[in-house]
Formats: C-alpha cells, sequence, structure tokens
C-alpha cells in the first residue's frame, strides 16, 4: 500500500470519482450495498460501511478483491484500474468509517 494513502485526501478524492462511476451502481451511492443494480445478486454487493478499518490488512483484502473480484459472486475484477486507481478507492472506501 502506498504509504499515507489512508489519510490522503487527494487519494480519497480521486477514488471518489471512480467508485461514483464504477462502483456506486451496485455497493449504492454511500458504500452501504443499496445500489441500483443489487437486486437478485448473490450474495448481495457488501455494506462497505461495515469494514473493519482496524489496521492495513483490511485495506490490502479490500485491493485484492477490486483488482480480482470475488470468485462465486457478482464482484467482478478491474483489470482496467490501474494499482494506483484502484489504492484510491481503497483511501475513499477508507473513509467510509468517519461518516
Amino acid at each position: 500500500m502506498p504509504a499515507g494513502l489512508l489519510s490522503s485526501r487527494e487519494a480519497e478524492d480521486a477514488g471518489r470519482v471512480i467508485f461514483a462511476a464504477n462502483c456506486a451502481i451496485c455497493h449504492g451511492v454511500n458504500g452501504d450495498g443499496r445500489g441500483l443494480r443489487r437486486e437478485g445478486m448473490i450474495p448481495l454487493p457488501a455494506d462497505l460501511t461495515l469494514l473493519s478499518w482496524s489496521d492495513e490488512a483490511e485495506a490490502t483484502r479490500t485491493y485484492r478483491v477490486i483488482k480480482n473480484g470475488m470468485p462465486g459472486s457478482p464482484m467482478p475484477s478491474w483489470p482496467m484500474l490501474s494499482d494506483r486507481q484502484i489504492w484510491d478507492v481503497v483511501a475513499y472506501v477508507h473513509s467510509f468509517k468517519a461518516r
């Protein structure tokens, strides 16, 4: 994980744009798992506001899920996003804990 990422306002702002364009349709604009496309998904999209952000391990796990997808679920991989863009999304998702 890039140093200072989870406290970077710049990364959070960049991640917000990417999240809105690619993730909110399933995870909801507030990251609560209540996106427009959630109906009929098994399992339902994750409520990202419930993630534990007690350590960097959760951030790394979130990065891997975005990069590789989650087999057995509707969560796809995102190969079109660069590593930096994925980390920016992680920074934005991390910001949900403060809301």
